[in-house]
């Protein structure tokens, strides 16, 4: 329950304007260990995270400031439910500072900045946090809605030149074990593999045919290491193919 006992210890939400532009802060206190009126001003200066300068420029100069004491509460979680109560109202005004305001966060160019230099050459997961996401995507089933909604937002999207050759370059050099080969082919293998039990329309056919005409394909010229023989080679076609008595065998 919210009150005016700034003479007791309690948490207490607070105020602050800066004269010279009418900027402001709220705030809410709830590790003060004497009461409001004997903290705030005196000890404590404010807490803001996306403007510093504003908190530490009220602590050299309080003369230039208005601030007070709103409100003092019975407890932490009474006092933090009312200033994110208030912060749904104010993140987005202009001339209020909190714009990293619990529970919205409204970031500007310089928090962006700010962070983007923080995370730099940093990994954003831990070894613990990536094995955790390995272990629970091998026994993750996606249901049909959810496969039919991705396949509806990526539908027409593709990735531009300069992104995809960033994507080549990432994956230069890398050798796959064994075992990760063995695994993948497992992974696609009977009625795992996506076209199991299906087979491509003529209209798929000829779109895949056509997309073909005019590129060099992977495997020409290059040597099988294996000993494996590709099933047409040596064989010599007597006539063109018709597509619609070749559907007729599938």
């Amino acid at each position: 329950m919210k009150s005016k006992e700034f003479y007791k210890i309690k948490p207490y939400t607070y105020f602050i304007l800066r004269k010279s532009d009418n900027l402001k802060y709220h705030g809410v206190r709830w590790a003060n260990k004497e009461s409001p009126i004997k903290d705030f001003a005196l000890n404590y200066f404010g807490s803001s995270k996306s403007n510093k300068s504003f908190c530490e420029e009220f602590k050299r100069n309080p003369k230039n400031f208005f601030y007070r004491i709103c409100w003092t509460f019975d407890n932490k979680e009474e006092a933090i439910e009312y200033e994110t109560k208030v912060n749904k109202k104010i993140f987005r005004r202009s001339d209020f500072v909190n714009k990293n305001a619990f529970p919205a966060i409204l970031l500007d160019e310089q928090s962006i900045k700010k962070i983007s230099e923080a995370k730099k050459g940093k990994s954003t997961s831990t070894t613990k946090h990536k094995l955790a996401v390995i272990e629970s995507n091998k026994t993750r089933i996606l249901g049909p809605e959810f496969r039919a909604k991705c396949s509806k937002i990526n539908k027409g999207k593709r990735f531009s030149k300069e992104f995809r050759n960033k994507i080549s370059r990432s994956k230069t050099g890398i050798k796959l074990t064994n075992s990760h080969k063995k695994n993948i082919g497992l992974g696609v293998k009977g009625e795992k593999n996506g076209m199991f039990g299906r087979t491509h329309s003529t209209e798929a056919r000829e779109k895949i045919s056509k997309s073909k005409i005019g590129k060099t394909p992977w495997n020409k010229g290059k040597k099988y290491k294996t000993g494996n023989i590709p099933w047409n080679k040596g064989i010599s076609w007597k006539r063109k193919i018709n597509r619609k008595e070749l559907n007729s065998y599938v």
